[in-house]
């Protein structure tokens, strides 16, 4: 199933029956907003959702799998909708099973974390409390509730891995003995918003512009950069560089003009 050949398919044929978003998600039972992600191809409907969006869009579930309208007229008999639908039905579920990957991943991250902690903590017991262990410690557990998203979300776990880590970061800095100095901490926030920018602009135009968006999260970098020189340069007194700045200038600008012959190319 092509995801982002059913998405344009989705759209064409909404847009051809003169229907609005609201419309067809009124008839879905669905939001506006997930029939927006079907067509921007950010996700797909659910199988069981096909048939009744098939009616909708006065398709077969067929043309609606294959993203593309019949040539032929053909009554195509219902039986046979239903095999194709058990067949999306089996090739989910066989989907869902080799994602098994991700359990054990976790599985093994989990294990490997336990380990490090136990070690660490009769490092801790033999020396005393000593403050590197303790450290390492800290370290270990906040690693593994940032990757906890990422192995075990089943909806968005790239988005929940950067709330954890953006509402996260500053207590852990905040946790180490001494703490840092404040303008750590802005650093620290601004990297995670330019992580956050990031993840918006691939979500927006990676799938169909994949140097597009690389052009602009590059150029974010050139922000993220001069920001982090301007913050080390007023405050630490460090002479800036913008070496870096400058570099990544040019491979924005690039990934800019590649995206731009691929669109003259494309017509």
């Amino acid at each position: 199933m092509e995801e982002k050949q059913i998405g344009l398919f989705i759209r064409d044929r909404r847009l051809a029956l003169g229907m609005t978003q609201q419309q067809l998600a009124d008839r879905m039972g669905v939001t506006d907003k997930a029939v927006s992600k079907w067509e921007r191809c950010v996700s797909y409907p659910d199988i069981t959702l096909l048939r009744e969006l098939a009616d909708a869009l006065e398709v077969s579930v067929s043309e609606l799998l294959a993203g593309e309208l019949d040539p032929k007229p053909s009554l195509v008999p219902q039986e046979v909708e239903d095999v194709v639908l058990d067949t999306v039905r089996y090739a989910e579920t066989a989907r869902r099973k080799n994602g098994g990957w991700r359990f054990w991943t976790f599985v093994a991250l989990t294990a490997g974390c336990l380990i490090a902690a136990l070690v660490l903590g009769i490092v801790c017991l033999a020396t005393g409390g000593n403050i590197y262990a303790l450290l390492a410690l800290k370290c270990v557990g906040f690693g593994w509730a940032v990757c906890y998203p990422l192995l075990r979300s089943q909806r968005h776990p790239v988005r929940n891995f950067l709330a954890i880590l953006t509402f996260a970061i500053v207590p852990f800095l905040a946790s180490f003995p001494g703490g840092f100095p404040f303008w750590a901490y802005w650093i620290a926030i601004i990297s995670a918003a330019y992580l956050w920018g990031v993840y918006f602009i691939c979500r927006r135009f990676l799938w169909d512009r994949m140097w597009l968006a690389a052009g602009w999260s590059f150029l974010l970098g050139c922000v993220l950069d001069a920001a982090i020189n301007t913050i080390l340069g007023m405050i630490i007194g460090l002479d800036p560089n913008y070496t870096g700045l400058v570099t990544t200038a040019i491979t924005a600008g690039a990934c800019f003009l590649i995206d731009f012959i691929l669109r003259r190319q494309r017509g």
